[in-house]
């Protein structure tokens, strides 16, 4: 597996595609960590849009990220993706200084391995 971490600066009250599982290509999503630099607290979703059926699914739904603080997910649980798949974000309007990183361990899917 190679893992592969992706940030980016949230835009508040947009939602935003972090990630993009690429083709022919599986992985494991191990982290989600998110800061808002703002003052005050401000809500955060994240869903995993699962391309074969079309559907967001909430990973978290408008929680409460303190001011200056941070939301971080990782440890022994871990959502598959498969090729297609995405990590989406948004924060609250009135977000200022506001990011999410990913890390998603990735890996050939076995159909594409040759063999000699």
């Amino acid at each position: 597996m190679r893992p592969v971490s992706v940030g980016v600066n949230l835009t508040p009250n947009t939602k935003t595609t972090i990630f993009t599982m690429p083709t022919r290509q599986i992985g494991r999503w191990t982290l989600l960590y998110a800061l808002n630099g703002t003052s005050s607290a401000k809500n955060f979703n994240c869903w995993w849009y699962d391309k074969s059926n079309n559907t967001e699914i909430y990973i978290t739904h408008n929680y409460p990220i303190t001011g200056s603080n941070f939301l971080r997910i990782d440890g022994e649980a871990y959502v598959v993706l498969e090729e297609g798949d995405e990590i989406r974000a948004q924060i609250e309007t009135g977000a200022t200084n506001a990011s999410c990183i990913v890390t998603v361990e990735l890996t050939t899917q076995l159909a594409d391995i040759k063999h000699n």
